[in-house]
């Protein structure tokens, strides 16, 4: 019985050590500066944006966004914060935290705060600033989150909250 505990343990010791690891490999990208780009665009850095949202009181300056973006087979969310316009009205952004990931399957669903398909709530609640991966229940019009972090404007981190009591809801657009 204890070796059967043990070896529990270990298994899912080493599946969160697999997908903290996951969530660490963007660290070069922390600092990063572009101007806004379109959905689909390649930044000069070589990384596809895929588009973003808002986040925070989008009526302050400076403001603050998530973005999802690729480079290969390693998909990132990025916390950023906008640097200003340029003349032509261009906002800048600056990449203040990264959360990589390099081994999704091709079942697994990127999400961020203000995904209009994915709605979280915790206790009734919705849940600011939300991000993280999981499995789309489309039988069921559910989303099973695997991991989450909320986007903690005060920290300017991406930090791990529990997937406990926190249920999704799916709607395909």
């Amino acid at each position: 019985m204890r070796q059967r505990i043990f070896q529990l343990l270990v298994i899912l010791l080493g599946f969160q050590m697999f997908v903290s690891a996951q969530a660490d490999g963007g660290t070069k990208y922390v600092g990063y500066t572009y101007k806004g780009v379109v959905p689909e665009a390649t930044l000069p850095n070589g990384v596809k944006h895929l588009g973003g949202a808002l986040i925070g009181d989008i009526d302050t300056d400076p403001v603050y966004g998530i973005s999802q973006v690729e480079i290969g087979k390693t998909k990132m969310l990025w916390l950023e914060i906008s640097t200003g316009q340029n003349a032509s009205g261009v906002t800048g952004w600056k990449v203040l935290d990264v959360l990589s990931f390099s081994s999704l399957s091709s079942r697994d669903h990127l999400f961020f705060y203000g995904a209009p398909a994915i709605d979280c709530r915790r206790n009734g609640g919705e849940i600011e600033n939300l991000v993280g991966f999981g499995r789309i229940d489309r039988k069921r019009s559910k989303f099973n989150p695997t991991k989450l972090w909320i986007a903690n404007l005060k920290t300017k981190r991406f930090e791990t909250i529990s997937t406990l009591k926190v249920t999704c809801l799916y709607s395909e657009p």
